[in-house]
């Protein structure tokens, strides 16, 4: 796989590397490196873009971003192959998995810098503000997805933490054998099971907040569930995760779009009274969507029998 490694001013001291894989993130990636470089704190820290996009993104980075590091492929990389090239490609102690779609508030680096040198987490994840709220089918891509990273939610322990906003101390990342480089999605959450099955501990702090530039347009939220389904079911068979069981028995699966809705409306209730209207408004196509997500978790565990 061809690469290039565009050279920056990537400093050598750097306490912790924001870590962002690109792949065709033009209409963002400004707004994400924007949010980075202007961060409100005096720590060294530097910032790798790992892009293999075939649109304008490689080109935004270079030339207006020249503080970053940009290391481009030629061929499409996955995200989990994207962060561990920029994980070995940093000495900093600590590094900050951060998605091009994503836009940090500006006290967040101090905060999630502040939480991992107390080392007492293995992993410290943040919360996702949904970015898109005037666009209905962005709340549905943003509910369905981050339900579980919304900035109203306590602090808490649990694996099941995303990418889009997580930092970890580097060695762990090494030690847990980076992300699997075959997966498309779901990636995360295999390394986040192993961690925990390794008895590792996982914080989500609320605090450390991001914003999440959801997709937007019924048709593209709807075939990434189909996608989300699809590696979900090649991550449990991959990693031994909980939900294997339905592997082996795909008719349970069919349950899934009852089951997921039913969930996410308790969670709502539980945690999120106003979210939870707009919940309600959007049932119908939540069912849809997990609906779809079911679909294509369903059609891979046919191909795992």
């Amino acid at each position: 796989m061809s690469m290039r490694n565009i050279p920056s001013e990537t400093r050598n001291d750097s306490l912790l590397s924001f870590i962002i894989p690109c792949y065709n993130s033009e209409s963002t990636i400004r707004q994400c490196l924007n949010s980075i470089i202007h961060q409100h704190i005096t720590i060294p820290y530097d910032v790798i873009v790992v892009d293999s996009s075939t649109d304008r993104t490689p080109e935004i980075v270079q030339k207006e971003f020249p503080s970053v590091r940009l290391i481009h492929f030629e061929k499409q990389t996955f995200p989990g192959a994207a962060r561990n090239v920029g994980v070995r490609s940093t000495q900093a102690p600590f590094c900050w998995m951060l998605d091009s779609d994503c836009v940090a508030s500006v006290n967040a680096l101090e905060r999630m810098a502040a939480r991992l040198q107390e080392g007492t987490y293995s992993a410290v994840a943040g919360s996702l503000r949904n970015g898109t709220p005037r666009s209905l089918s962005g709340w549905l891509s943003y509910l369905i997805e981050f339900k579980e990273f919304m900035p109203t939610l306590p602090l808490r322990l649990d694996w099941k933490m995303a990418t889009a906003n997580i930092g970890y101390p580097t060695e762990t990342l090494k030690r847990y054998g980076y992300y699997d480089e075959d997966l498309r999605m779901s990636e995360d959450m295999l390394f986040h099971w192993k961690m925990a099955s390794g008895g590792e501990q996982i914080l989500f702090d609320p605090a450390i907040e991001v914003t999440h530039l959801n997709r937007t347009g019924w048709k593209k939220v709807l075939l990434y569930q189909l996608d989300l389904g699809r590696y979900a079911a090649m991550a449990r068979k991959s990693g031994n995760m909980p939900g294997q069981v339905l592997l082996c028995h795909p008719t349970l699966i069919l349950l899934m779009p009852f089951v997921r809705t039913w969930n996410a409306a308790r969670w709502f209730a539980a945690h999120d009274l106003k979210t939870l209207g707009i919940f309600l408004f959007l049932w119908p196509m939540y069912m849809l969507a997990a609906s779809f997500w079911t679909f294509g978790f369903y059609r891979q565990a046919i191909k795992e029998k």
